[in-house]
């Protein structure tokens, strides 16, 4: 049988370490980066945002991105020992470590999810600070809000949806056993944008593999049938579900 195909839609910055660790764990890969990161727009405003972090604050980083761009930004940002950091993602969490001796935590469902766990086990919790980029986190935001805790979400970069050339989509509509990587629901959203009908049609007719339940459902609302919910983005994590799920990833079962 033709081994699996993951289409790899991680944007360029880390598609090529999320290719590698799939290509090690025997699948095929196609790379389809289907968002572009950049800096936002204002940078002042939000290094005054950073500036005002104090002690005793839980920060969030929700991905590498929100830790480079937040230390780009603000390169005087300081987390000091008496507050918590929490990172989604081992990869933010060494990141992180080489800018900061704060206290690093890392939820084992890399996701909102496992974020709130980690949230509920805090003794004292008053203000959130949670860095990322617009859009998503709701289930955070949520649930600060229904705990009276206060929330600031500051955006220290954003997605944007790229242009790509559509001679690439032809491998795609021949390709069999094919595993979408879905990790946020902006990586569907510009997927159905980017890509032909008939490419669309495809991949609606493939395995998705989502990070999370709310990506899962976009999945869903969006016409996928077969959806696998990893609970995280981890390249590695993912992999290993889905050998777990199909068995050997040289044969569909």
């Amino acid at each position: 049988m033709t081994k699996i195909t993951i289409l790899n839609t991680r944007p360029e910055t880390s598609s090529q370490f999320t290719a590698k660790v799939f290509e090690d764990r025997g699948f095929a890969v196609i790379n389809l980066p289907c968002i572009t990161i950049s800096s936002i727009d204002n940078d002042n405003e939000v290094a005054h945002k950073l500036n005002q972090i104090n002690t005793g604050d839980v920060v969030i980083f929700t991905s590498q991105h929100a830790v480079k761009f937040a230390y780009q930004i603000y390169p005087a940002l300081t987390i000091n020992k008496d507050s918590t950091a929490i990172c989604v993602g081992t990869k933010t969490s060494e990141l992180l470590e080489q800018l900061t001796n704060a206290d690093i935590w890392v939820p084992t469902q890399q996701n909102s999810h496992g974020v709130i766990e980690l949230l509920k086990n805090l003794k004292q919790l008053n203000n959130i600070k949670l860095i990322t980029a617009a859009n998503g986190r709701e289930k955070i935001q949520n649930y600060a809000s229904s705990k009276s805790i206060s929330l600031e979400q500051i955006n220290v970069y954003q997605r944007r949806c790229p242009t790509i050339n559509h001679k690439l989509l032809k491998p795609i509509e021949q390709t069999k056993n094919l595993v979408v990587l879905a990790t946020s629901v902006a990586t569907i959203n510009n997927l159905q944008q980017i890509t032909s009908s008939k490419t669309w049609q495809h991949l609606q007719a493939s395995t998705i593999a989502c990070a999370s339940n709310r990506i899962a459902h976009k999945a869903k609302n969006k016409g996928f049938k077969n959806i696998i919910n990893t609970q995280s983005a981890n390249p590695s994590i993912i992999a290993e579900k889905l050998n777990k799920i199909i068995i050997n990833p040289t044969k569909i079962v």
